[in-house]
């Protein structure tokens, strides 16, 4: 996973600090002090705060316990930093499981504009014009000879590339697949339509036996068994339970459908992106557009059995993509630290969960994609076919 891939950078990179808490409530301005040290750094690219890991005497990772709250926390560092730091850094908080413990990091991207600075009053310590470094492993006050440095750092990196046709995206594993056909699973008999035909049999049943005043429990033991077999210990209920058990089995059976659309009876597909170039790119935003539509319906996250259901923060921790709703799309985003020349990669880490109906068998769908880097001076745009085939029970 990408986090644990972060953490195997070595102990000194200037690009990963590593922490056993959360700052908290009283933490404000060592928060400040240390993301101004990472983005002020001589390095390209990236830079990471991980949270709940440091490392041992012989160089191994320790994991440590978030405390309750620790990721809210994090949620709202990212309005404080833009509030109290210039010029602006992009920073947004991640996390997930390494080795079977929860970490949790400050991603801070947009780095290429040093020296950063405190753009306002924060506290007695920290002050409108200061500027801190990262020495080592301690951060300290920036000193003139800092700030020189930062000028000719900054003057003698390399630019990124800033023309397009510099990245390739296609289907599956290979970024040069623009078109893909597929057939996808038969969606035409979700669980609540099953259930919903046998409650209709039973109804059906009971009226007949009432027109002919037939209402014996033997009897109605037998509709029941003809219905739905041993499937279903027998209840003896009036026919309007049934007829309201009828009414309400869409909102019965919505965690089964769900579960039935966008895991079992869905199409999963991913993407894959090459770096053409000859430099590495960095910051890389993704942002895939899906048409959306009541045949054609992306799922947000990741669904499970209703036996043993999955919430929103164990689907992005198991690494579901952000997808977010409009009207009548989709748009589905993911980042990528670094991609190397002529490297290739699968784009999400879990496929994504599309529910289509049958009657979209032949049609044809358009996906479109933009891709930024550092240093583009415009999106990277496209457009991918996928072809709906037969669907297949």
């Amino acid at each position: 996973m990408l986090l644990e891939k972060l953490l195997q950078q070595p102990v000194d990179s200037p690009q990963l600090h590593l922490r056993d808490a959360v700052y908290g409530a009283s933490g404000q301005s060592v928060l400040l002090q240390e993301v101004l040290g990472m983005a002020n750094a001589d390095a390209h690219g990236v830079r990471h705060i991980f949270f709940g890991v440091t490392r041992g005497d012989n160089n191994q990772l320790v994991f440590t316990r978030l405390v309750d709250g620790a990721l809210e926390e994090l949620q709202g560092s990212a309005d404080l930093i833009n509030r109290y730091i210039e010029p602006d850094l992009k920073v947004e908080p991640i996390y997930g499981d390494v080795q079977g413990h929860l970490v949790a990091a400050l991603e801070i991207s947009r780095c290429d504009n040093p020296p950063y600075i405190v753009k306002t009053d924060a506290s007695r310590d920290l002050r409108r014009g200061d500027c801190w470094v990262r020495e080592g492993g301690l951060f300290r006050p920036a000193q003139r000879a800092d700030l020189d440095r930062m000028y000719r750092f900054t003057a003698t990196r390399k630019p990124q590339p800033a023309d397009n046709n510099i990245v390739r995206v296609g289907f599956e594993t290979n970024p040069t697949k623009t078109a893909l056909t597929v057939a996808f699973p038969d969606a035409s008999r979700p669980p609540s339509s099953q259930e919903a035909y046998r409650m209709q049999n039973e109804i059906d049943a009971r009226k007949a036996a009432h027109s002919v005043n037939v209402e014996d429990t033997g009897f109605v033991r037998l509709l029941h068994a003809r219905v739905y077999g041993n499937d279903r210990p027998f209840q003896d209920q009036g026919i309007n339970t049934l007829v309201e058990g009828y009414n309400t089995v869409l909102d019965s059976y919505q965690d089964e459908d769900d579960y039935y659309f966008f895991e079992t009876n869905a199409l999963k597909l991913n993407f894959s992106i090459v770096n053409t170039g000859h430099t590495p790119l960095e910051d890389v935003s993704v942002l895939m557009n899906v048409p959306w539509a009541e045949q054609f319906r992306t799922a947000d996250r990741l669904y499970g059995p209703p036996s043993k259901p999955i919430t929103a923060k164990e689907s992005e921790l198991q690494g579901y993509p952000r997808v977010k709703r409009y009207k009548s799309a989709v748009q589905i985003k993911q980042e990528i630290v670094r991609l190397e020349p002529d490297e290739a990669v699968t784009i999400f880490e879990q496929a994504i969960r599309i529910s289509v109906k049958p009657e979209l068998a032949g049609k044809k769908v358009a996906i479109r994609y933009s891709i930024l880097a550092a240093g583009f001076e415009r999106p990277e745009e496209g457009r991918l076919k996928l072809v709906l085939g037969k669907p297949v029970a």
